[in-house]
């Protein structure tokens, strides 16, 4: 009789222990769901592989015993409202996914609500899904890359944690590219409805931003740290503010941008000033007044913005400045102090007034080294010859050091009573435009100019350091 008891508890020991491990294990290699009776018949806390969700699995699925996938989870797209019947997904307990989150083409879902996933080893990919209204993420801490598309009911989502942390384990700090390499660290985010993106643009690195085509995005903050390319395609009402790092603080967000690319947005709060390297404004139809405040700036690209009348930098230090191209903005005046303020022309006092107190709006030419500066506008004659020429012209010291355009000086004035003569002076006689010149379309031979007493140190130093190698 007891051995009988001992065979019968051990049997039952055993089947449980198996169905635990099934439980926990899963399917190895995947697993799909059609329904939720699958996800309840299934169990999983862990699943080998990928998990993939039918879009015709009907209502809400459900899955908060699932907490790791080794693979990915997909919704199945079938890009037809009559195919598409599941309206919500679902986990509570969900914190990895070793592979991607791809959720495409399916028009009836309306809600993901994920707020404990934590990783997304590859691509967070949403996309084409027209009745989406909602999305709770606000766990995630890393994504291989984060594209958003097509989802214009999507007002409001919770990715990452509102505002900016200074804390590495705080919100959706790491965009790091496919662990394979084969896919680039990107934030994208096209024809989406929401109004902010606060949380999603906390990420410390990437290799692209894009924002593209967002009509309830009137007013974003820029906090990321590091961002090689930003691309921003606005609705004409669009204004993009920016911080800038503390250098009493660590680690604090400071964007550093490699290449900042603007069309269809209304201006940019010149407040504070980040990091940006390239900066081309392009096809911005609303735009009537550009202020922009960049540190390290070194290539500007200004055109085809119809409506541009004021173009002003307020960045104290533009010594970095190596290529200037402002042309194609029918209405641009360009003069070295603008005038007064016209009534819309607000944007700084709006966002920074007691620094708009402080600004003067003014344009100063200071002794940088171009490689080229082409602008066609309605340019006074204030806007070269007060700190331009002055520096060669009003000055007798060889020593100081005055601006020079090396490969090509182009400029050509609306203006009639522009004036070439000075800087006619500066190509013909003080060897300032040594490469291609062209003043209102007018064409002289360059000059040679007198060497600087810093030249003519460099040439001394450069003889001694070679005759010491001889000598050697």
């Amino acid at each position: 009789m007891r051995i009988r008891r001992l065979y019968t508890f051990f049997t039952v020991s055993a089947l449980l222990a198996a169905a635990g491990l099934a439980r926990a294990g899963c399917a190895s290699g995947g697993i799909t769901f059609a329904s939720q009776s699958d996800v309840d018949v299934a169990n999983c806390t862990f699943v080998n592989g990928d998990v993939v969700i039918s879009a015709t699995a009907p209502g809400n699925i459900t899955f908060n015993d699932l907490k790791r996938i080794n693979g990915s989870l997909i919704v199945q797209g079938c890009g037809d409202a009559t195919c598409s019947r599941i309206s919500g997904i679902s986990s509570t307990n969900l914190t990895t996914i070793n592979g991607r989150l791809q959720v495409s083409s399916v028009p009836s879902l309306k809600t993901i609500t994920l707020p404990g996933l934590q990783r997304v080893d590859h691509d967070l990919l949403l996309q084409e899904l027209p009745e989406l209204n909602w999305v709770n993420m606000t766990g995630l801490k890393r994504a291989g890359s984060l594209k958003l598309y097509s989802a214009p009911k999507l007002i409001t989502a919770q990715i990452g944690v509102k505002g900016a942390s200074f804390d590495p384990n705080i919100g959706l700090k790491n965009i790091t590219g496919n662990l394979t390499g084969s896919a680039d660290a990107v934030v994208e985010l096209r024809n989406v409805g929401l109004r902010d993106l606060d949380g999603i643009l906390d990420f410390w690195s990437a290799r692209r931003l894009l924002i593209d085509s967002l009509p309830n995005l009137n007013v974003q903050m820029i906090k990321f740290l590091n961002v090689d390319e930003m691309r921003v395609v606005g609705n004409d009402n669009l204004t993009l503010r920016f911080w800038e790092s503390n250098l009493n603080e660590p680690n604090s967000p400071g964007p550093v941008i490699n290449r900042l690319v603007v069309s269809n947005i209304r201006s940019l709060s010149p407040c504070l000033q980040p990091v940006v390297h390239e900066f081309l404004a392009f096809n911005n139809s609303a735009m009537e007044y550009l202020y922009f405040n960049f540190d390290q700036l070194n290539h500007i690209e200004i055109r085809n913005n119809p409506r541009l009348k004021k173009l002003v930098s307020w960045a104290p230090l533009n010594r970095f400045w190596r290529d200037i191209y402002i042309h194609d903005n029918p209405l641009l005046s360009l003069k070295r102090f603008p005038g007064p303020r016209e009534p819309g022309d607000n944007v700084s006092e709006t966002y920074c007034r007691d620094i708009a107190k402080l600004r003067r709006d003014q344009w100063a030419w200071f002794p940088n080294t171009f490689d080229n500066l082409v602008i066609a506008a309605d340019i006074d004659n204030s806007f070269f010859n007060e700190t331009f020429t002055n520096l060669w012209l009003n000055t007798t010291s060889p020593s100081e050091t005055k601006p020079k355009v090396v490969d090509r000086f182009e400029v050509n004035s609306t203006n009639k009573t522009f004036d070439c003569s000075a800087l006619d002076i500066l190509r013909t006689q003080k060897g300032a435009f040594p490469g291609r010149y062209s003043c209102q379309g007018q064409t002289l031979p360059a000059g040679i100019a007198v060497p600087s007493l810093e030249g003519s140190m460099r040439m001394a130093l450069g003889a001694a350091f070679m005759a010491a190698v001889l000598l050697y």
